[in-house]
């Protein structure tokens, strides 16, 4: 597994960490998972626009 480091404003991150803190997860963990949501959803967009371009 790789280790990436992401710098981000102060606000942004109180931002993740009171969404965590009520779902009791880290601000790291709940940002980890919408990159990976996110990445999810892109790539079906992606596939779902090559697929009608053909």
């Amino acid at each position: 597994m790789k280790k990436t480091e992401l710098m981000l404003d102060d606000y942004l991150y109180e931002f993740y960490r009171k969404i965590g803190a009520q779902v009791g997860k880290t601000a790291e963990e709940v940002m980890s998972d919408a990159l990976f949501r996110f990445a999810g959803e892109s790539s079906l967009r992606a596939i779902d626009k090559k697929e009608r371009g053909r």
